[in-house]
């Protein structure tokens, strides 16, 4: 048995080489200390997932979905004051570990929530701590990781984020249809502190992380003015996220309303979410090393097509596959080519100030988006018309991206 363990090891230890590289012993600590985290962090992955369909489930009208929809980008628009906040070099990551665990500490109180109103009023307060201190990350991983295989190492991490969704989906859906949110999301936030606990232990030296923080937030802006390929590179995500996004709440109310899709058609459903999830990182890391984050945001904004398209015509729940395929693949790539893309076009010594302004462009093109869609239908658009304009915008933004010089 012992000589069996020492095989499965040496063995697995030769396919981490031919994947990623031998690594520095620190570097490659680091990589299963933020593998672990992000294990336990896709635990509450899973259940973010469901919880558009839970707010529909209690009754939230199509507004409150959208504003729903709309929550995490509110902490996006206010990162420009994290860079201002956030210690220059020392302390970034009790930093970013305080907001992290009083936002997912907070889903304990799920245990006592059953309107949506309340669920509405917490999910905002976690979508805030959980968004604000995002470029502190963004700085981290900098640092942490080598340039040269940083794409492949984060991709390892959140493979297994997106192995632990895929293999909880199905099972969520069933205990949610057998016992209801109440008792899921108190164990599921428990899972998301540990994993905070456990990013914590990463080991730098605050000496590794560049000083960089902005006088004030207004400075920011000026990257838009003095850098005009990062501006139409902004203007891009700008026009695919509006395409994208805008259809957010429309499509619980398909799921539910239209389809009646149980907890566990939609947990099938999002195994293939959490498949390509899963596929898109193992895929991504490696092009992101060769290709640089730009190339890569490029191809994911294609895409991010299949989304609106799909629910344009989809008249039974198999028919949203593409879509919960695309929704899986999207996500990786915008996770990491996102990232990678401001590390690749900020001028040096300037990455916070870089990330901050990109990350308020993602957060104020979110707040709208979601309710783009909902707006359109009161006026009298259909719901196929509508997401049929999602793709438009959608196709906009991969033509803008693609004037964006990389060099």
């Amino acid at each position: 048995m012992t000589h069996l363990l020492t095989n499965l090891r040496a063995g697995l230890r030769q396919l981490e080489i031919r994947l990623i590289g031998d690594l520095p012993p620190d570097v490659r600590y680091n990589q299963y200390t933020d593998l672990r985290a992000a294990m336990l962090f896709g635990v509450f992955v899973t259940g973010l997932n469901f919880l558009p369909v839970v707010l529909r489930r209690l009754g939230a009208p199509p507004e409150w979905l959208a504003f729903y929809a709309a929550q995490p980008f509110i902490g996006f628009i206010l990162t420009t004051f994290s860079v201002v906040l956030m210690p220059r070099q020392q302390g970034l990551m009790r930093f970013a570990a305080a907001f992290w665990l009083a936002a997912r500490g907070s889903f304990l109180l799920l245990a006592f929530i059953s309107d949506w109103p309340a669920l509405i009023a917490l999910t905002l307060f976690f979508w805030i701590g959980e968004t604000f201190p995002l470029p502190v990350y963004t700085r981290l991983m900098q640092a942490i990781f080598p340039a040269k295989t940083r794409g492949q190492v984060m991709s390892t991490t959140r493979v297994g984020m997106a192995l632990v969704s895929l293999s909880l989906t199905p099972v969520a859906g069933a205990v949610l249809d057998a016992a209801g949110h109440q008792w899921v999301y108190p164990f599921m936030a428990v899972a998301a502190m540990l994993s905070v606990l456990l990013f914590t232990r990463l080991r730098f030296s605050d000496a590794d992380v560049p000083p960089n923080k902005a006088d004030s937030p207004w400075r920011v802006w000026g990257i838009v003015r003095e850098d005009p390929r990062f501006a139409l590179y902004l203007l891009g995500l700008i026009c695919f996220g509006l395409g994208f996004l805008s259809g957010g709440a429309l499509q619980a109310i398909v799921q539910v309303d239209r389809l009646q899709l149980s907890y566990s058609e939609i947990g099938a459903l999002g195994v293939v979410q959490s498949a390509f999830f899963l596929i898109g990182y193992v895929m991504l890391g490696r092009w992101i090393d060769r290709a640089g984050g730009l190339q890569t945001l490029r191809w994911v904004f294609v895409v991010g097509l299949a989304l609106p398209l799909t629910y344009a015509f989809a008249t039974s729940g198999w028919m949203l596959a593409p879509a919960f395929a695309a929704l899986g693949l999207v996500n990786a790539g915008m996770d990491l080519g996102a990232l990678n893309t401001v590390i690749q076009l900020s001028q040096p010594g300037r990455l916070g100030e870089y990330s901050a302004l990109q990350t308020t462009v993602l957060g104020l093109r979110g707040l709208i988006a979601p309710f783009l869609g909902v707006w359109l239908v009161g006026a009298g658009f259909s719901y196929e018309l509508t997401f049929a304009l999602g793709a438009a915008l959608i196709a906009l933004g991969v033509a803008i991206v693609w004037r964006v010089s990389s060099h």
